[in-house]
């Protein structure tokens, strides 16, 4: 009976001194702060308000960091946790340059008039709106010339993230994008220059893209539920914008409203 007591409280003892050195050392050596964090020890003079103002947080962020109840709960060698913000530069959201700005705010937006925007691709590795123009109105035979109300450049034929302005958007017209009279008359038809069956857009195709279509949306009063692809809304099937468009990626950008529970 002894000896199973004896070897019953072995156990016990091994941890109750496992614990005891565990501790000593946790006072010796403090457990390292993390990456998103440093050590500062409380000196003479110190009050929190100043701590946190010198290291650029808010004493309620010191105060629940280190569980402190009051400001005052501090006192000199006192060890204190300081999150380390985060100086990473946030990304741009990408802007409309200042001249294509002015030129679109001269446009008076028929905002009753337009419910979607639309985007296409060239299908063709070079191009200009130009071209498309010319295009458009020899061999369609569209009296009002490019079908498009915008297009922007991929740099071949056009500069990188060029934006060019079409007539039927500065006359707020009707385009000619889609297989349809009554859908051509409310939507806003973007071309990008490309063939995004074989290529992605260049990046700064997607940054003015991203610009116009926020601009676009405020202008018209539209919410990120009417931006579509060539491919969603056009009544006959196309390939348009491509495979290699990011389409999910830059939708998840300008989300739809949610319904409201019925």
């Amino acid at each position: 009976m002894i000896g199973l007591i004896m070897h019953s409280a072995r156990p016990i003892t091994v941890f109750r001194m496992t614990l005891f050195w565990f501790l000593l050392a946790s006072v010796i050596f403090p457990i390292a702060a993390t990456a998103a964090e440093k050590r500062y020890t409380v000196k003479k003079n110190d009050t929190l308000t100043e701590i946190a103002r010198r290291q650029g947080v808010s004493v309620a962020t010191l105060m629940r960091l280190n569980g402190l109840k009051e400001p005052n709960q501090i006192y000199i060698g006192k060890v204190l946790r300081i999150p380390i913000p985060d100086r990473r530069p946030t990304a741009k959201r990408p802007t409309l340059d200042p001249t294509l700005l002015k030129v679109l705010g001269d446009t008076r937006i028929a905002r009753k008039k337009w419910k979607y925007i639309v985007i296409h691709h060239s299908a063709t590795d070079s191009g200009s709106a130009k071209g498309m123009d010319l295009y458009h109105r020899q061999e369609r035979h569209m009296e009002n010339g490019l079908a498009y109300h915008f297009v922007i450049g991929n740099g071949k034929g056009m500069g990188d993230g060029e934006v060019v302005i079409g007539q039927r958007w500065t006359d707020q017209i009707r385009g000619g994008h889609l297989a349809s009279e009554s859908l051509n008359e409310q939507s806003v038809g973007i071309c990008l220059v490309g063939n995004f069956d074989d290529n992605k857009p260049t990046q700064k195709q997607m940054n003015y893209l991203h610009a116009l279509v926020d601009y676009l949306m405020r202008g018209c009063g539209l919410s990120g539920a009417a931006i579509k692809t060539h491919q969603q809304i056009n009544p006959i099937h196309t390939r348009c914008p491509g495979t290699k468009f990011p389409v999910k990626t830059f939708l998840k950008e300008f989300p739809a409203p949610k319904k409201k529970a019925s």
